[in-house]
């Protein structure tokens, strides 16, 4: 009898009550923190100590957004820290594991990310390190999504503010990264010697654009539906459709339209579906 009590006993690491430890867990959360305000100044030092700067616009490739459209870093940023600040706060911090405990991994590997990316970057913007690195942003933006989308219920349960914080960090940043992803391989397929206004090269990068729709409509599927996740992808599109309508690549900017509506009936399924 004594031996069946204590293999049924809850583990002392586990906090006695099945989950990790509020220590250990408020300390992934201070991580998270440190990293999103990391982002900022990771970027300081890029513009300081990188012997090459970032370009943009269709002087520089015809899939790259105008330079404005880049400011958009700015807000992303600020909902990261707010957000990181959000989940650290002590009431937050419960006996059982929520949400925001399962979401500090992968945003902290998000928030890393933006760190080796501009590291990437350094090497010049056609340098394929930095996909590996978008690929890695992406995969936790995914695991990101599902937890939030399984925990639906308990998000419900928060105030406005921190609800929309949450749906805003996350849309926005999944949604402009999942589109630079695929902006940066044509960069780096333009970097090494395709051609851009030929008939080759407006097919190339019309695939590169559907290939960007579809990861899109897989986002706004794994997301449910996320209105703030479509705008962003909206928003880069758009840019995208500038900077080929400069190029005079006109099949280009039509593919860019074609993508926006894509996206926008894909949220208007998933929404449908799940009412």
């Amino acid at each position: 009898m004594s031996e069946a009590r204590t293999a049924s006993a809850p583990s002392p690491a586990a906090g006695g009550t099945g989950h990790p430890q509020p220590g250990r867990r408020r300390a992934l959360r201070i991580l998270v923190v440190v990293l999103a305000v990391g982002q900022p100044v990771s970027s300081l030092v890029f513009d300081w100590l990188s012997p090459t700067t970032l370009q943009s616009g269709a002087e520089f490739s015809p899939i790259v957004p105008p330079g404005a459209w880049f400011a958009v870093w700015g807000v992303i940023i600020v909902l990261s820290i707010a957000w990181a600040l959000a989940q650290v706060r002590p009431s937050t911090i419960t006996a059982a594991t929520g949400i925001r405990d399962r979401l500090a991994g992968p945003m902290a590997v998000v928030y890393a990310c933006f760190a080796l990316w501009l590291a990437a970057a350094s090497l010049g913007q056609e340098n394929p390190a930095g996909l590996a690195v978008f690929l890695v942003i992406i995969a936790a933006h995914v695991i990101a999504w599902m937890r939030v989308v399984t925990a639906r219920d308990e998000i419900a349960s928060w105030n406005p503010l921190e609800r929309g914080l949450l749906y805003g960090m996350l849309g926005t940043y999944s949604g402009w990264t999942s589109m630079a992803f695929f902006v940066q391989i044509a960069t780096v397929t333009q970097g090494s010697g395709a051609a851009v206004d030929t008939g080759w090269g407006i097919t190339w990068q019309a695939l590169v654009l559907a290939a960007a729709t579809g990861a899109a409509v897989g986002f706004v599927a794994v997301s449910r539906g996320s209105i703030v996740y479509a705008v962003t992808v909206t928003y880069a599109l758009v840019g995208v459709g500038l900077s080929t309508t400069e190029a005079g690549l006109t099949a280009l900017w039509i593919t860019c339209i074609a993508g926006v509506s894509i996206v926008w009936a894909s949220v208007v399924t998933v929404r449908v579906l799940d009412a």
